[in-house]
């Protein structure tokens, strides 16, 4: 891994620069009203290099990721340590994303387009390769840390995030029974508060990750996911306003409790 070996000041000039990238991609999403995948994304100008079945998109935009930091962290040049806690971490996150929750959702027949899928797959390499190195090469932690506060605290919220995703991804996955194609509002769980539950668990799970690790790729990849998601949050918000009008439960926020 030679060609992608960096000293530790370059890392974080690279670094800093992929967390701005991360800003601009956000202010573009708001900007342009784009609705998560889940909803309206699979037609229009993001289809100009053609559509793919949702299923196997999905699979093959999440699976790089995995292959990425796993490869990343193997080839560094650290011992094994407790960096491996949080590479496990990423890789169950990543593990449900890539090759259980697309066999789960029902998108039979369904498309996405090619160029979500091919800039999807460059997001989540280039993020695993930097977790991946960094926590490989750059960064050891002692067994102590196991005990140290911020690691408690961080791995809890990343565990009560992780249930929330699930949550919301079954409530999702059951809201309409076979043969039903009509749009239905989500109730229970999370969903009693916000509108993408699944998002704010993400989010959750993520600042989690950055505290735990207590780190500068933690803390730039979880401003990468929940800035996006945000944005997608706050549109797919006033989707649900638009579609449902009175009948839409008007205590509920976009995607944090109470707050946004």
């Amino acid at each position: 891994m030679s060609f992608l070996q960096l000293d530790g000041e370059s890392y974080a000039r690279v670094l800093y620069a992929w967390g701005a990238l991360g800003l601009l991609s956000a202010l573009a999403i708001h900007f342009t009203r784009m609705l998560p995948i889940s909803s309206k994304t699979d037609s229009g100008a993001l289809s100009v290099l053609g559509m793919v079945d949702k299923r196997a998109g999905w699979i093959i935009m999440e699976t790089p990721v995995l292959l990425a930091i796993l490869y990343c962290f193997l080839q560094g040049a650290q011992p094994l340590n407790v960096s491996v806690v949080f590479v496990a971490a990423f890789v169950v996150h990543y593990a449900n994303r890539a090759l259980i929750y697309p066999f789960r959702i029902k998108v039979a027949g369904k498309k996405m387009p090619v160029s979500m899928v091919l800039s999807s797959m460059a997001f989540y390499i280039i993020n695993g390769y930097l977790l991946g190195y960094y926590f490989g090469s750059l960064r050891e932690y002692p067994l102590q840390w196991l005990y140290d506060p911020r690691f408690v605290v961080g791995m809890a919220l990343f565990i009560v995030g992780f249930a929330i995703n699930i949550q919301s991804d079954n409530i999702l996955i059951n809201l309409r029974t076979p043969g039903e194609t009509a749009y239905k509002i989500p109730r229970g769980g999370f969903f009693r508060f916000v509108s993408c539950p699944h998002y704010f668990g993400e989010m959750l799970e993520w600042a989690g990750f950055a505290i735990m690790s207590w780190s500068l790729p933690g803390v730039v990849y979880a401003v990468w996911v929940a800035l996006p998601l945000l944005a997608q949050a706050l549109s797919a918000h006033r989707w649900y306003l638009d579609e449902f009008g009175s009948e839409y439960p008007s205590n509920r926020r976009a995607v944090i409790p109470g707050i946004i």
